[in-house]
């Protein structure tokens, strides 16, 4: 009898560490950040993604359509709600299907977040998309905050400073190391820098530029180790490109929806595009 119980036990010892391996083996392999490098990268998804010919969305759908299609570089627009929110919006001019009529409104926070865009689309705040990098720690997402001209050293610190304010308070600071600001000229870099050490920058070229001053840029992005530019796509040219590449500033030119089009410029020297539709597999 004891031999026979000594056996039932051996056997329910091998069935318990048998089961528990099958266990560990079924556990996800847990998905960390990776370092950042621009090398890794040939598409930037524009305004997190277009969906059914729709585009400047900046929606969570549009974010998980384009992650499950194998993106992982995205750009979104913030601005801010008639409440100080910041949201994921390029701007209150176009109302997205979220009022009626054609003049321009400001919604408040809580007007943004219960109108669906289009009808049909979740509208997120900066705090809901840090949220949606912590469950997809393998994507970056660039930080495109509009206003060009009037952004200077004290406005950008400003903003970031809320920025970073808004991931502390959601217990997720960990995910500004996904974020990569995107800046349009030299005194944005500082206020930026001195707030929190991002995985990378990216310099925006939205505007034509005089030879000299396609210098002084590339100059400025060399000296402060930020490796990749875009380029509003009737400003390239193959003189644009080559002062980039003598200092080894990777580009990336935008906004490129069709194929063909996107190799091309590709097989001229850029890195990759910004686009609204397409994915890694459309330029290959």
């Amino acid at each position: 009898m004891r031999k026979l119980l000594l056996l039932i036990e051996i056997c329910l010892l091998a069935w318990l560490l048998t089961g528990s391996a099958r266990y560990e083996a079924k556990k996800e392999i847990p998905v960390n950040t990776p370092e950042f490098d621009w090398e890794n990268y040939n598409i930037i998804t524009h305004a997190l993604g277009g969906i059914d010919g729709l585009t400047y969305l900046n929606s969570r759908e549009s974010f998980i359509n384009y992650y499950d299609k194998g993106c992982r570089l995205f750009e979104v627009d913030l601005t801010q709600t008639s409440d100080g929110v910041w949201v994921c919006r390029h701007n209150w001019k176009e109302s997205l299907g979220q009022w009626k009529g054609e003049e321009r409104k400001v919604l408040s926070s809580e007007e943004f977040l219960n109108t669906p865009i289009y009808g049909k689309y979740t509208p997120m705040t900066f705090e809901d998309l840090l949220k949606l990098l912590d469950e997809y720690p393998d994507a970056f997402v660039m930080i495109d905050s509009k206003q060009y001209s009037v952004r200077n050293y004290q406005r950008t610190l400003e903003d970031y400073a809320q920025y970073r304010e808004i991931s502390i308070k959601a217990g997720i600071e960990h995910t500004l190391k996904q974020i990569i600001p995107e800046i349009y000229n030299s005194a944005m870099y500082p206020g930026t820098a001195l707030l929190y050490k991002f995985p990378a920058y990216i310099y925006s070229l939205w505007q034509e530029y005089t030879t000299e001053e396609l210098n002084d840029i590339a100059e400025f992005c060399q000296t402060n180790k930020i490796m990749a530019v875009t380029i509003y796509r009737d400003y390239w040219s193959e003189e644009v490109q080559k002062i980039f590449d003598e200092r080894d500033i990777l580009v990336y030119i935008y906004t490129i929806n069709d194929k063909e089009e996107a190799r091309r410029y590709l097989a001229n020297g850029a890195q990759g595009v910004c686009t609204d539709v397409l994915i890694t597999d459309n330029l290959n």
